[in-house]
């Protein structure tokens, strides 16, 4: 790899990490007392390779439906437990939650982490009994770069040869189906991401996030985005996606990449839904920040949308 894109990559990941660990003072809330909390469990031998769940203790010994959240970060950094907050309000809704961490770019470039991810959901799908979860009940959410892993696994359940494509081992690729996603902020599409006539391409250090992903030179990677082998880098959004909830933050150059995967959502037929962050969230995923009343309705417009494509649980479907 580039020596240039390694050390601008691992000088992404100690700034944001910084300011993560400001948002995640600001935002942590302890966890309620009716919810257990299990923190980094291993599902692989390396540092990143854990995930965390919270499980209402009423339900412990109940069948649940399955909530899998990836951390966004600009796949250069991103800190598992600053997502806690949010992630405990599925806990308490009645989903069995895990929120996969993931070794950051430039350290492992593309696919290596989206293998990771895969290997969590092999562990986790592979525990369905012990945690008494239903997989066939499975909703995935993130935020900014946490949407380009969640839509690789929706089309990865979409398209059952794209994991061979990828050089993936996927075990629960055949029996993995999704019945809604949560998309916050989020940033997929590669070409438009470092295309400068895309207005999304203006996010701040998005050519040294992108270039980490892949391990190359702003130049190099446009040239290889443009080929056969690097269209395989990113998630095409495809029939057989699930329903999606979609917010943006009217504050968010990155609000034009929502923008973008809706009109390809409605192209295709496909239900979504969505929120505009405003006032206090209008900034890049504060949509996530439900300890303030915005964030609150954020939430509930979420599971106003979701909810009902899980009928064995929480009611008619639409």
């Amino acid at each position: 790899m580039n020596k240039k894109v390694y050390y601008r990559g691992r000088l992404g990941t100690c700034w944001y990490n910084f300011t993560e660990s400001l948002a995640y003072a600001i935002t942590y809330r302890p966890t309620p007392a009716n919810v257990n909390y299990k923190k980094r469990i291993p599902y692989g031998k390396e540092k990143k390779q854990y995930f965390n769940t919270y499980c209402r203790k009423d339900l412990e010994n109940t069948v649940k439906p399955l909530f899998i959240y990836i951390h966004g970060g600009g796949w250069v950094s991103g800190i598992t437990d600053m997502r806690n907050t949010y992630i405990q309000n599925y806990a308490k809704k009645g989903f069995f939650t895990a929120s996969v961490s993931y070794t950051y770019a430039p350290v492992k470039i593309f696919p290596a982490p989206l293998q990771e991810i895969c290997d969590a959901v092999d562990y986790i799908y592979d525990r369905a009994d012990e945690y008494k979860i239903d997989t066939a009940n499975t909703v995935v959410a993130g935020e900014s770069a946490g949407v380009y892993y969640i839509m690789f696994l929706a089309a990865l359940a979409a398209d059952k040869t794209l994991a061979a494509k990828l050089g993936l081992t996927f075990r629960h690729n055949e029996d993995f189906n999704l019945k809604a996603m949560v998309a916050h902020c989020g940033c997929v599409d590669l070409q438009r991401l470092l295309n400068p006539d895309c207005p999304q391409s203006k996010f701040p250090d998005m050519k040294m996030m992108v270039c980490s992903l892949l391990g190359m030179e702003y130049e190099e990677a446009r040239r290889f985005l443009e080929t056969e082998e690097g269209a395989l880098t990113y998630p095409h959004i495809g029939p057989g996606f699930p329903p999606t909830f979609f917010t943006t933050a009217c504050g968010d150059w990155l609000r034009y990449e929502g923008y973008d995967m809706m009109k390809e959502y409605e192209a295709l037929g496909i239900p979504y839904g969505t929120y505009e962050g405003t006032g206090i969230l209008r900034n890049h995923a504060w949509t996530i920040v439900t300890i303030v009343e915005k964030g609150r309705q954020c939430l509930a417009e979420t599971f106003d949308f979701i909810l009902p494509y899980l009928p064995d649980y929480f009611g008619e479907n639409k």
